[in-house]
């Protein structure tokens, strides 16, 4: 049994490991929500305190001391990317979309507290929950959208060619 957790807890790890860092490195978010990372990297290092009695060569120690350190550094910082959407507040004020509907940017009024001012992002919707952040703009609590053709936006006078991928943020 405890090789069982050893070998799940692994690809446990290995999994929240490619999907955090698809959060970081990838245009388009294509990992779930950050919370359920984080449960996944908790029970990767729950799985990974079981699978350390599995002693039977080297590679099973190896593996088991990998898991319990990349869980343990993922469940803390998925923990705090888990704090940043409790305590940074994005309130969706307004959803547009293009004039054939191919495309569909919502925007959200970020608020980090009493010291920081107002935000909007962009995000254009994907499939299932994949998203990208085309527009982020702070010191800013409005979005003027105008579509100048099927792929091309222009959201407080910053054109993008959404076709091509670009995006704005300051």
């Amino acid at each position: 049994m405890a090789r069982r957790y050893n070998l799940w807890s692994f690809y446990l790890c290995l999994i929240c490991l490619v999907f955090s860092l698809s959060l970081v490195f990838s245009n388009w978010s294509v990992a779930p929500p950050t919370y359920i990372l984080w449960i996944f990297a908790l029970i990767a290092f729950i799985f990974g305190l079981f699978g350390f009695e599995d002693k039977t060569n080297k590679w099973s120690r190896v593996r088991s001391i990998f898991t319990f350190i990349v869980s343990s550094l993922l469940s803390l910082i998925l923990f705090l990317g888990v704090l940043r959407v409790l305590f940074i507040a994005e309130d969706l004020f307004k959803t547009t979309h293009s004039p054939n509907n191919n495309y569909k940017i919502e925007f959200y009024l970020t608020n980090g507290g009493a010291m920081t001012s107002f935000g909007v992002l962009g995000k254009l919707d994907g499939p299932l929950w994949f998203e990208k952040t085309v527009y982020d703009d702070y010191r800013m609590d409005h979005a003027d959208v105008k579509w100048i053709n099927n792929h091309t936006v222009s959201i407080n006078n910053h054109i993008l060619d959404l076709e091509k991928g670009e995006t704005y943020s300051d």
